[in-house]
């Protein structure tokens, strides 16, 4: 089991992180192939000395993620509940202020906090309650983005129910900047408040890629090569102020990964200017260059097809990609979306390496019904025939609001699945 948070008065608050007179030079590591991308990140020298600190403390919680004795945890959202959607509303409407919203927000996170806790997850989130979308740790975190571009990315609901509107999806259109820290504010809010482990999810390199669109994005950027150095030198700032802070695991949200698995994804990467031949290999080295500026962080990612409304993007099994992406990508564990037969079958797992667990996301988010404990223990053993039981975890497949409204489950469907999730892993792991 992983250690609880350490003592509060070791860890640094949001404004000693963030103060620019604090700010020391640290070098990174680029990535082999990434090209551009000279550059240091900044953190406060009092927050290397903390940094320091909680990563001796958090020593035995990294070994115990890679001993794999840690099999249970969400993806990262949960349903926004219905105060938290009005204040958003109101806030948007002007009626209240941004201290108020934040206070909502803080008891939302609260909330989302003693739920997990109460069901027994052995590492949580915040909710992601401070989000309208899953990815705004990038777009809201750096200033440069227009929020309401035309979605390049259609959704589907599947046979027999209505669809559902499409959100509409950021693109790059001025120079970037760091306009604040927002897994940040979250890190140190839940850190403070849990007596579990906390994970901080972002969204990963592959999500910043399709922002840069032609059309829109080139007054700002004459090519998507200068835009992603850029946001990858952002990034990694921000990154660094998160660590600092004594985050050691870190999850980068990727569900573009998935849309080479199918005509109808690699149709969507070509409609922003994607060469679907080369961009798998661009995009792990451009992720690894992310990574591998952090050696001591635990890293995840985080496999799915589209989550928004209990709609999804593109279908298809892991197999195109799963040799390549499996062994190159620098992660410790992946989590994987197997909640239907959209994400093909097991198979594919046997290119996981030695040295990376695989957290299976059998429980879907998209549908209300609780699934059957005997049903979930023989896939985990299906998928044992690939990668040892020792080497494998339980999640849901996705989060349960990837964006604001959420899917199309109650809160008690949510708490349902998520006690079972904690049921199954105590039953097969102990």
């Amino acid at each position: 089991m992983l250690p609880t948070s350490t003592n509060r008065l070791d860890r640094p608050d949001e404004a000693e992180i963030l103060n620019p007179d604090n700010r020391a030079s640290i070098p990174f590591k680029a990535a082999p192939g990434v090209t551009a991308l000279a550059g240091v990140a900044t953190a406060s020298s009092k927050i290397r000395h903390t940094r320091g600190v909680v990563q001796t403390l958090h020593q035995e919680a990294r070994g115990s993620l890679m001993s794999h004795a840690y099999h249970c945890e969400v993806v990262g959202s949960l349903l926004r509940p219905e105060y938290l959607k009005d204040a958003f509303a109101r806030y948007e409407r002007g009626e209240i202020g941004l201290d108020e919203l934040t206070a909502v927000q803080d008891r939302a996170a609260l909330d989302a906090i003693a739920l997990q806790e109460e069901c027994g997850l052995e590492v949580l989130t915040d909710g992601e309650v401070r989000r309208r979308f899953w990815f705004d740790p990038l777009t809201a975190s750096l200033s440069g983005y227009n929020p309401d571009a035309p979605a390049p990315v259609p959704f589907s609901s599947g046979a027999g129910r209505p669809a559902e509107p499409p959100p509409r999806l950021p693109a790059v259109t001025a120079r970037l900047g760091r306009a604040r820290n927002l897994p940040l504010q979250e890190y140190l809010f839940a850190a403070a408040n849990s007596r579990t482990p906390v994970k901080t999810t972002i969204a990963g390199m592959t999500y910043a890629s399709v922002l840069w669109v032609p059309g829109l994005s080139d007054d700002a950027y004459p090519d998507r090569d200068a835009y992603l150095a850029d946001a990858l030198r952002l990034m990694i700032e921000v990154v660094a102020e998160v660590v600092a802070a004594g985050s050691t695991y870190i999850q980068l949200d990727s569900p573009r990964y998935t849309h080479l698995v199918s005509d109808d994804g690699q149709a969507n990467l070509r409609k922003v200017g994607l060469d679907t031949e080369t961009w798998l290999a661009e995009m792990i080295a451009l992720d690894n260059a992310l990574i591998r500026a952090f050696p001591s962080v635990t890293w995840a990612v985080h496999l799915c097809r589209g989550n928004h409304r209990s709609m999804w993007s593109v279908e298809g099994g892991y197999d195109a990609i799963a040799e390549q992406l499996f062994n190159e990508l620098a992660v410790d564990r992946i989590l994987a979306e197997y909640d239907s037969p959209r994400s093909g079958n097991f198979e594919p797992l046997r290119f996981v390496p030695d040295d990376k667990v695989v957290v299976l996301g059998l429980i879907t988010t998209k549908e209300p019904q609780l699934e059957n404990l005997d049903d979930l223990k023989r896939r985990i053993d299906e998928a044992s025939r690939y990668v040892p039981l020792d080497r494998l975890a339980l999640s849901p497949q996705c989060g349960f609001a990837s964006t604001l409204p959420g899917n199309l489950v109650t809160e008690a469907d949510q708490r349902a699945k998520l006690e079972l999730l904690c049921r199954v892993a105590r039953e097969v792991w102990n």
